[in-house]
């Protein structure tokens, strides 16, 4: 379940060994807790969708945990704020930085998904998780919705390794002298390089000193847009380099930090008192809980909010089984590959909680309810959990998965 770009920061691959002779069979499993769903013209439809759809009224939140690289998570995500339309569910909070979202917001308020294409020629990895058909698709539907002045596209993270590629060629258009443009342009000239060979270990995130940020804060002093950019590219560096040097946890828990700040932010500026959002994120960001990084994540942060304002959270970790999958690669050659696949990790969930490939339909979706399970195991079987299965069973309130998994669509595939 780990992609080479997504989890350069803070995501892990799942290890989920069989419980031996404490593994449940599926003559002991309540059958009631796997359904069947389908989607038809972007509609929801069957048991499984029902039980999705009744949670909708009363969620505050909306929370798709997925593996990355695959339509079916984002498509299942967009039937979600549809039908969730009525209820108030209004915004999007996406795994892209605050200023890459600004750029994503332009581009679709003023067109449509055909307009990022210029944002992602020639770096079709400067857009992470927006890059893709159906993650475009869902980003541009909250936006298509909002009024002309309501920000409702919410990018909470740090920004992608690959986004200075854009954010550097803002930074050359906000240059007022010489000297900033020398340096931005240098900047520029190495990242490109960096891309054009995939040699991502010198790229700018990774490599930018605190010399080089004092250098861009100095020469754009002038300029308070550029300050933001900058501000949020040095943040980011941080991040990456502290993982890069070894220091996961720092950087696990920096990252984080940043996304809970910049979600609190956006939540506080909405015009309502208790904004609706859909959240799309790495499926280890949305459970509740402390997650087996040992970080408290924004699947944490929302429980608190939402019953503040007696409302609920809705928790579905999309994580399928077998089928076709975008594959990120970062080098010189290619970008994006498409193989087919089947998830050991999710084969050995489903093993756990005794749902046998079987049980899941060759056609649509296995909707599986977690909640009753928790109750089967009670307190003894939930502790001889392995950690990342009893990280899914008690974070989550719906497994999706499928035999007939749908790779995601590159925009612009280079």
């Amino acid at each position: 379940m780990m992609r080479v770009l997504c989890v350069i920061v803070a995501c892990a691959g799942l290890s989920l060994p069989a419980l031996g002779q404490q593994s449940r069979n599926t003559s002991d499993t309540d059958p009631s807790i796997v359904m069947t769903m389908t989607l038809e013209d972007g509609e929801l439809i069957g048991p499984g969708a029902d039980a999705l759809l009744a949670r909708l009224p009363n969620a505050q939140f909306v929370l798709i945990g997925e593996d990355h690289g695959f339509s079916d998570p984002s498509e299942i995500a967009l039937a979600l704020a549809k039908a969730g339309g009525s209820s108030g569910l209004t915004n999007h909070v996406a795994e892209v930085g605050p200023i890459t979202d600004e750029l994503i917001t332009q581009r679709l308020a003023n067109g449509s998904i055909d307009d990022l294409t210029d944002l992602l020629s020639g770096r079709p990895l400067a857009i992470p998780f927006v890059n893709t058909v159906a993650d475009a698709a869902l980003a541009d539907y909250f936006i298509d919705q909002a009024d002309m002045d309501q920000d409702v596209f919410w990018g909470v993270d740090q920004e992608f390794i690959g986004s200075p590629l854009l954010h550097l060629e803002s930074l050359m258009e906000l240059a007022t002298g010489f000297e900033a443009e020398d340096l931005v342009s240098a900047l520029l000239e190495k990242e490109r390089e960096a891309f054009g060979s995939g040699n991502q270990e010198s790229a700018f995130l990774f490599t930018a000193t605190s010399e080089t940020f004092q250098e861009l804060y100095s020469s754009f002093s002038d300029v308070p847009d550029a300050y933001e950019i900058i501000q949020a590219l040095e943040v980011s560096a941080t991040i990456y380099q502290s993982f890069k040097a070894g220091r996961g946890f720092a950087s696990n828990t920096a990252r984080i930090h940043y996304m809970r700040q910049t979600f609190i932010s956006a939540y506080n500026a909405a015009p309502s008192s208790a904004p609706r959002a859909l959240f799309k994120f790495g499926a280890i960001h949305m459970a509740r809980g402390t997650t087996f990084l040992n970080t408290f994540d924004l699947g944490s942060l929302t429980e608190g909010i939402a019953a503040a304002n007696e409302l609920d959270v809705l928790r579905i970790a999309v994580m399928p089984l077998e089928g076709e999958q975008l594959i990120v690669s970062p080098t010189a050659d290619e970008t994006f590959q498409t193989r087919s696949m089947r998830s050991n990790d999710v084969a050995g969930f489903l093993g756990i909680i005794g749902v046998r490939d079987e049980d899941i339909p060759e056609d649509g979706y296995a909707v599986i309810a977690l909640e009753p399970l928790r109750y089967q195991l009670e307190q003894n079987g939930l502790n001889q959990l392995p950690p990342p299965a009893k990280f899914f069973i008690l974070g989550y309130d719906y497994v999706v998965t499928t035999r007939g998994a749908r790779a995601a669509v590159p925009i612009i595939a280079e």
